[in-house]
C-alpha cells in the first residue's frame, strides 16, 4: 500500500496467459528483481519499473516486496519506464513503436504526432524531396542519439517499417497492441473502408484465426 501506480505512464498491454506464469513464478521463488521506485511525501513511493512483478505481488496479497528507492524528476521516470517497455521480451510491435515515439517526444518535448512529424520530414529531406533546413539540427540529433541508445534499428527504417502503424484504424490498431493479430494481417484488414466490414472482418480473423 505504501507503493502507488504513476498517474502518467506508458500504455501497455500484459498478455493474460504470461502474466499468470509470472503470478507462479512469484508465489514459488518469490521477486527475484527490486522494483524500482521513487519517493513521494508522506512516507510514500511511485513506481517507475516493474510493474508486472507489483501487479503479480498484488494478486498473491503479497505486504513486501524488495525494491531499489531513487530520487528521480518526472522526466527522468518516465524515461526509465520507457526504457523498461521497450525491454521486454513480450513487446508487441505497437507498444515499441509507441515507446520509442515518447522517447523522443520526452528529449524533445513533442507529443507522439509531432515526432511522427519529424520523422516524416528527416526521411523527405534524406530523400531529397525537401531540403534540409525544415529540420534543426538539436532534432536530428536528438533522435539518432535516442535510436543509437536502443540499439537494432535505425530512424530510417523505423520511420520507413513502423511509423505507418500507427496510421491503422484504431479497432485495428487495439487487437494489434493485445497481440490478437499479426501485423501482415492488420495490413490487409485495414484496406476495408467501410467500418461495420472492416470490424466484422476483423472479428472473423481473431476468433478463427484467418490466414
Amino acid at each position: 500500500t505504501a507503493i502507488a501506480l504513476p498517474p502518467q505512464q506508458p500504455r501497455r498491454y500484459f498478455d493474460p496467459d504470461k502474466m499468470a506464469q509470472l503470478v507462479n513464478s512469484v508465489q514459488e521463488h518469490g521477486i527475484l528483481e527490486p522494483l524500482l521506485v521513487r519517493p513521494l511525501p508522506n512516507s510514500r513511493y511511485e513506481l517507475v519499473a516493474g510493474e508486472r512483478r507489483y501487479r503479480a505481488a498484488k494478486q498473491l496479497g503479497l505486504t513486501e516486496v524488495p525494491v531499489v528507492i531513487r530520487d528521480l524528476a518526472d522526466h527522468e521516470a518516465l524515461q526509465l519506464a520507457l526504457i523498461e517497455n521497450l525491454q521486454r521480451e513480450d513487446l508487441n510491435p505497437i507498444e515499441e513503436t509507441e515507446a520509442i515515439l515518447q522517447l523522443i517526444g520526452l528529449s524533445l518535448g513533442l507529443s507522439m504526432s509531432e515526432v511522427s512529424s519529424l520523422l516524416y520530414r528527416m526521411q523527405n529531406a534524406a530523400a531529397g524531396k525537401v531540403t534540409d533546413n525544415v529540420i534543426s539540427n538539436s532534432e536530428k540529433e536528438a533522435v539518432i542519439q535516442v535510436f543509437e541508445a536502443l540499439g537494432g534499428m535505425g530512424w530510417e527504417s523505423f520511420t520507413a517499417n513502423r511509423l505507418p502503424l500507427m496510421r491503422l484504424p484504431e479497432d485495428v490498431l487495439e487487437a494489434l497492441r493485445q497481440g490478437k493479430l499479426a501485423y501482415t494481417k492488420a495490413q490487409a484488414i485495414a484496406r476495408l473502408k467501410d467500418e461495420t466490414q472492416r470490424q466484422q472482418l476483423l472479428e472473423k480473423a481473431i476468433a478463427q484465426d484467418l490466414s
